[in-house]
Formats: structure tokens, sequence, C-alpha cells
């Protein structure tokens, strides 16, 4: 049975390893260091209670390569399910995206990564972990105790203030939204003809491009709350307010295009 003492462990050390993986991964796919951890600091927590969860609960099969992997790649797929899941329900958000792969379930999980997570597992399982546990059982109690009380808190705050800023993050993501909604009902008037004079239209157009001002306002006055933070989310997980951004762009270019045409017709 793991104790508190090693659970912490085994969680830094693969919450560490987790986040190095993705860091990789993404200078590969992208060519760039980019800190995809959820956190500030240089740790996934995901991979560290997934690691966890998978070692102890696969231990008795262990001995078994084909049974242990077909049992990693069911047991990774599914805690990465309820993850996403949980995830967006918690913040509104979803924090990763597979819809564009083959095989997916709603984009949280995919074949092609249910399978890699399953190499991964066996990885971990027969190699990684068993020298986990030999570093581990080396460390001096009492020093393990001392670094214990000191990055405990560390990453705590860091949890705290990454929480804070994805809320203020989603006000910003909001704000588009609430300009993209506006446009949207103002290009849908525009298009039923509701406004029969040009003066109507240009006063139309007025109002909007006032209210739409005052939002602007309101979005860039969070940019100050948060920024480093927040500006690291958005690298990280760009999609997050990629789907905004590409609807207001959208509602913008059909409601100049409607009120041009209105304005022309008028003439």
């Amino acid at each position: 049975m793991i104790n508190i003492y090693e659970f912490f462990y085994y969680f830094i050390i693969y919450a560490f390893f987790g986040w190095c993986l993705e860091v990789t991964y993404q200078a590969v796919e992208h060519g760039k260091f980019i800190n995809r951890g959820f956190l500030n600091g240089p740790y996934c927590p995901i991979y560290g209670f997934g690691v966890i969860i998978v070692t102890k609960t696969l231990e008795p099969i262990d001995g078994n390569l084909l049974i242990l992997y077909i049992g990693s790649v069911l047991l990774t797929s599914f805690l990465e399910l309820i993850t996403g899941f949980a995830l967006e329900r918690i913040f509104k958000m979803k924090w990763w995206d597979y819809t564009q792969e083959k095989f997916n379930i709603k984009g949280y999980i995919c074949l092609k990564f249910s399978l890699l997570w399953g190499i991964a597992c066996l990885i971990a399982v027969r190699l990684i972990h068993p020298l986990v546990i030999e570093f581990v059982s080396k460390i001096p109690h009492t020093f393990g105790v001392i670094l214990i009380i000191i990055i405990a808190p560390e990453i705590i705050g860091d949890m705290i203030f990454t929480v804070l800023a994805i809320i203020h993050f989603k006000k910003r993501v909001a704000i588009l939204e609430e300009i993209s909604t506006d446009m949207k009902k103002i290009s849908d008037k525009t298009g039923e003809r509701i406004f029969e004079t040009v003066e109507g239209i240009r006063t139309q157009k007025e109002k909007f491009d006032e209210k739409r001002l005052l939002l602007y306002k309101k979005y860039h006055s969070n940019l100050s709350k948060h920024s480093f933070n927040i500006k690291r989310i958005e690298k990280a997980f760009p999609q997050l307010k990629l789907d905004a951004e590409r609807s207001l762009k959208i509602q913008l270019a059909e409601l100049k295009e409607k009120l041009s045409e209105r304005i022309e017709r008028k003439k």
C-alpha cells in the first residue's frame, strides 16, 4: 500500500516526466518551446495521478505484456476521457480536442493516442517505475519531508493562481462571444431589410460601433489581470480562444458585407 510520502514523490516525478513529454512533442510538432502544462511549473498533474493509478491498478498483471498493454490502453483511455469531460464541465472549456483524429470519442480520446498511451505505460510499469521506487527509497526521510514542505505550497499556489487566471480568461472569451452575438443579431436584422433608409442603416451601424468599442475596452481592461499566466494558457491551449475569435471574424465580415450592400442599394 502506497503511503502519502511515496505518493507525493511518485506524483512529482511522473508529473515532471509528463511535462517533459508534452514539451518535447510540441517542440517536434511546432518547432518551438511551448509550456503545455495546465500549471506554470514544469509538471502535468494528469500524468502524476495517471501513472500512479496505472502502476498500482495493473501491478497484479504486469507479468503478461499483452494483458498489461490492453489493460493500459483501456485504463488510460478511461482516465483521459473522464478527465477531459470533468475539466470541460468545471471550466466550460475543452482543454484538448481529438476531433480531427480518426476513431475519437467526443474529441476527448482517440484510438491513435490511446494505443500510444498503452506503449508508454508498458515502458513506465516495466522499466521506469522500478527505478523510481528505488530512487525514492534512497531519499533520506528527513530531507524528503523538508522537500515536501517546500514544494507542496508552491504547487498549491500555482494551482490557485492558474484557476484565477482561467476565470479571467473565460471572461475575455465571453466578451468576444458577446461581441460576436451582437453582430449576428444586427447582421440578421440587416438581412431581413428592417432598415429602409440609408440614414437608418448608418445610425444602426454607429450604435453598433459604439457598443463594440465599449466591449473591446472591457476586453482589453482584462489584459492586465493575470496577463502572464493567461498568455501562457493561450499559447499552450490555443483552441480555447480560437473558436471565439473565428466566430467573431466571421460575424464581423458578414455584417460589413450586408451593411455595405444595403447602403449601396439605397443609394
